[in-house]
């Protein structure tokens, strides 16, 4: 497919820093709530063959990186496979001698010759509904989970349906006490466990201006993109490694699909066009998600 998916990536990866205040052709139709931390650690890696957009990113950093929560960053970092983390350490490294930003310590810095650009988000886009709440709650695990009890309205949770944020339990647990405690949740226990729903849904989405959002787990959007990248990546590769490849592809990210209610990928067991279909089928999530699908 001649790279078409780390094209999509790209294209994608555009869109979203778009979205955050910079320049770019690529317009996301009705972008969901973006996560900051993923978008950041994951831009290196699908920025490798586009430097214009390394550069604009990497000066955004520069500039807003106040609006980056380090510990869930860090957190985000050390979830993901060493071919993202690897370049984002290096890009971080890089981004501390331009900035004193503490994701990494100073004696590790890496000298920049960076051409860095101020850019400015635009904080009225329904996209940047988590950068609000950072900006009314602080930036840290209560304004993150205030955006996860949103995107989530209506449902009983227990702390450890939070986990997934970024942050740890005891951490969780504290925010959700301290919501309670100022009636923006109500609390009850079911099956000998705390659980919380929000009441002050109202209010919150009229402060931060959140009223017909899209909510969407980056996270599993990321863990796919990456695997198909790897997956294209593989297409030189004797057929019988592509059909492996395809296979082990598949099975890894069919939880990320269930969970954002995708597709199912083709079936790729003994299928000896798998790594075609896998591809084709991952190129039409892609180009959905960009607003191109038909």
């Amino acid at each position: 497919m001649n790279r078409r998916i780390a094209m999509a990536a790209t294209d994608l990866a555009w869109g979203l820093w778009k979205e955050l205040g910079v320049p770019g052709v690529v317009r996301i139709p009705r972008p969901s709530v973006l996560d900051l931390e993923w978008l950041v650690v994951h831009t290196p890696f699908l920025c490798s063959g586009d430097p214009r957009l390394d550069e604009l990113a990497f000066g955004w950093c520069v500039h807003n990186h106040s609006w980056i929560s380090t510990r869930r960053l860090r957190a985000v970092a050390g979830r993901v496979a060493p071919d993202v983390s690897g370049p984002f350490w290096t890009w971080a490294a890089e981004l501390r001698s331009r900035a004193r930003l503490n994701w990494v310590k100073a004696h590790e810095a890496i000298p920049s010759s960076r051409h860095v650009r101020r850019l400015v988000p635009d904080m009225d886009r329904p996209s940047l509904a988590a950068l609000r709440s950072r900006s009314l709650f602080g930036v840290g695990a209560r304004a993150d989970i205030v955006c996860a009890l949103l995107a989530r309205d209506g449902q009983w949770l227990r702390a450890s349906d939070l986990m997934d944020v970024g942050y740890t339990k005891n951490a969780v647990v504290a925010v959700l006490t301290d919501l309670v405690r100022v009636q923006i949740l109500a609390s009850k226990q079911q099956a000998n466990a705390a659980t919380y729903t929000l009441t002050a849904s109202p209010l919150l989405r009229e402060l931060l201006r959140v009223h017909d959002p899209s909510w969407i787990e980056w996270r599993h959007v990321f863990e796919i993109i990456t695997a198909l990248v790897r997956l294209e990546a593989d297409g030189t590769k004797p057929e019988a490694i592509r059909r492996v490849a395809a296979d082990q592809a598949r099975r890894d990210i069919l939880p990320a699909v269930i969970a954002l209610d995708w597709p199912e990928p083709p079936k790729t067991a003994a299928v000896l066009t798998g790594h075609q279909s896998m591809l084709r089928w991952g190129l039409g999530c892609l180009e959905d998600l960009l607003g191109l699908g038909v």
